[in-house]
């Protein structure tokens, strides 16, 4: 019989994975810039054609909660951006879960602890079970 489970995808940090992140999150960065500026100009917009008082308080406050969630994503980023140019090469890095088959047949033991695999430069160099003292978790 087969089952699925997950299994952990963890990268190893190189030179070249930390430069193509950081190009990563500058590139976020700049269209997180330009989805703000967009808002603001669609705010002034709507805000001209309103001919309300209380509607061009809704449509402030609608563009401004819009404005915000952009801001913060982008303070994340920067945040996120900083702590890896913080780690040593050859940290492990968690990018995400993925589903494995695996056989099982009546008499064998459970399969009670999850896999990671373990991915350097695109490739994958080792499958193992997952350690208990998951320390390099980070980012």
């Amino acid at each position: 019989m087969r089952i699925i489970k997950k299994a952990a995808v963890k990268h190893v940090l190189t030179e070249k994975m930390r430069d193509t992140m950081i190009s990563d999150f500058h590139r976020d960065q700049k269209q997180l810039d330009k989805e703000i500026e967009q808002l603001r100009f669609q705010m002034q917009k709507q805000w001209k054609t309103a001919d309300t008082g209380w509607k061009k308080t809704e449509i402030k406050d609608r563009y401004d909660k819009e404005i915000e969630k952009r801001k913060e994503k982008k303070q994340r980023s920067e945040f996120q951006l900083s702590q890896l140019e913080q780690l040593p090469l050859g940290t492990e890095i968690g990018s995400k879960e993925v589903d494995v088959i695996e056989e099982v047949a009546e008499g064998d033991e459970w399969p009670s602890r999850n896999q990671e695999i373990i991915v350097q430069d695109g490739i994958v160099t080792q499958i193992r079970n997952k350690r208990s003292d998951d320390e390099n978790g980070m980012v």
